[in-house]
């Protein structure tokens, strides 16, 4: 597989940085992409996304692109090869059903092995076959991980030093290094190496293990993968515990030659924010500085914007994913100018939230005060701009709340394509801004907004506006 990663620009005020993926076969001439940094990758079930088909996901990503590079006159170079998201896969969602009558057979470095009743040879052959079969991965970044971003999997915490057991649709299994590299072969650009991850509660002396045991499985991993042709990132773990992360952190980067990305592992599962913003800097303090940063689990914009200054360059689109499911559309502004009735003298809301469920980042169209609203999502008398994505463009918050209503699954795929065309809108501004030089100030009013708790409701006056984004920027 082809990977490479570029780092364009650095920050001089923080360690934010803009960057790119390169990726692609080998065996395919020409068939790369390219996904600008920092950005986003896309949770998936089975390899697809549980929601959106391939066809809107490409349909998302066009609008926005057109959006970008007509309406707002983007300098970059963009073209067919370029992707504004990538994806990530889950190891546990491909495992096989076993058979029945297994026999155990010997593994001269395993030791006892599952087997459905033919040599191991002949089950590797068939595995070789079944991946030329479905070919190589999509254009676009596709990563293999062992960790289901939306479902962490706390009820899975069974461990022991051979590997993980993990959730599959066949009930829950063991799974080692070994099994879960060869899920790999030719089926992602980027494998994630297998960690023992666990929640952010546990003792010292069990995250020293696990720490420990996640070094010991990297050197499988990395063996797999040189076998199997397949960039690997490490996973850098150790809970709480800043001296466990720093020890950890260095043992990784150690096999700095044989890794082509890093993960910060182990994150949002139970930390404190404040712990956990010591950890990260701690964390990236070791790590070399010319590959890509993996932060998966993020929930916040203050979240996102915190660790894009702290040089992370690859997050997940969990948080869009979440939010839909519970019936809620992303209307947070993503510029200054999109701010357009900023209350200063009450600080207070400006929208009955009692009765909307609406908060700062979005609204619930479960709320029957959408039942007869015929606006989308956004618009320019909640924003200073239209949205592009297919739900706003072509559809109504009323519509979308009777979907919800008659339990339509259509309702949650207008409600997927949103968020996910609203939260890759909101990366694409943030590199526009560090491109830019202007990330001081975009980053001022993320936080600023987000402190404030305000949702920004009702249209104002050209003047009234400048007047409260003047405030904001402050």
């Amino acid at each position: 597989m082809k990977f490479q990663f570029t780092v364009n620009f650095k920050d001089r005020r923080t360690n934010a940085r803009l960057g790119e993926v390169l990726c692609g076969a080998d065996e395919v001439d020409g068939d790369v992409s390219t996904l600008p940094t920092p950005a986003v990758l896309v949770p998936t079930s089975k390899g697809e996304h549980a929601v959106l088909t391939l066809d809107l996901l490409a349909n998302v990503e066009k609008r926005l692109l057109s959006v970008l590079f007509y309406k707002r006159g983007e300098k970059l170079t963009i073209d067919e090869t370029t992707r504004l998201f990538g994806t990530v896969v889950i190891g546990g969602h491909f495992v096989e059903k076993s058979g029945r009558g297994l026999k155990r057979i010997r593994d001269e470095e395993d030791g006892a092995k599952e087997k459905a009743g033919e040599d191991a040879e002949e089950e590797r052959a068939r595995a070789a076959h079944a991946h030329a079969e479905k070919g190589p991965p999509s254009q676009r970044l596709t990563v293999g991980h062992y960790r289901d971003s939306m479902y962490f999997g706390l009820n899975s915490q069974s461990r022991a030093a051979t590997g993980i057991v993990c959730d599959t649709p066949f009930g829950q299994k063991s799974m080692t290094p070994e099994e879960y590299s060869r899920i790999w072969s030719g089926d992602a650009h980027v494998a994630i190496a297998l960690a023992d991850e666990h929640v952010g509660w546990e003792s010292m002396k069990k995250s020293k293990t696990a720490a420990i045991r996640t070094c010991e499985w990297l050197d499988v991993c990395v063996r797999e993968s040189k076998a199997n042709d397949i960039p690997l990132w490490g996973v850098v773990l150790g809970g709480e515990f800043k001296d466990v992360r720093a020890e950890c952190s260095k043992k990784v980067a150690e096999r700095d030659e044989d890794l082509a990305g890093y993960v910060l592992g182990g994150f949002y599962a139970g930390e404190t924010p404040s712990k956990r913003s010591e950890l990260i800097e701690c964390v990236i303090e070791h790590l070399p500085a010319q590959k890509p940063r993996y932060l998966p689990g993020v929930t916040t914009l203050e979240d996102i914007i915190d660790n894009i200054e702290r040089g992370v360059d690859v997050f997940d689109a969990t948080w869009a994913s979440e939010t839909a499911s519970r019936g809620r559309a992303f209307v947070f502004p993503i510029r200054s100018e999109d701010v357009l009735d900023w209350d200063e003298e009450t600080d207070e809301w400006n929208q009955p939230c009692a009765t909307t469920g609406a908060d700062a980042y979005s609204i619930n169209i479960w709320s029957t005060a959408y039942k007869r609203d015929f606006s989308p999502f956004i618009d320019k008398t909640t924003r200073g701009d239209v949205c592009a994505c297919p739900a706003c463009t072509e559809h109504t918050r009323a519509y979308v709340h009777h979907l919800l209503q008659a339990h339509e699954m259509t309702s949650q795929v207008l409600l997927e394509a949103h968020n996910l065309y609203h939260l890759v809108s909101f990366f694409a501004e943030a590199r526009r801004a560090l491109r830019d030089g202007t990330w001081a100030r975009f980053a001022t009013f993320h936080r600023r907004y987000a402190a404030s708790s305000r949702f920004v409701k009702a249209a104002a006056t050209p003047a009234t506006s400048a007047k409260n984004n003047q405030a904001l920027e402050k």
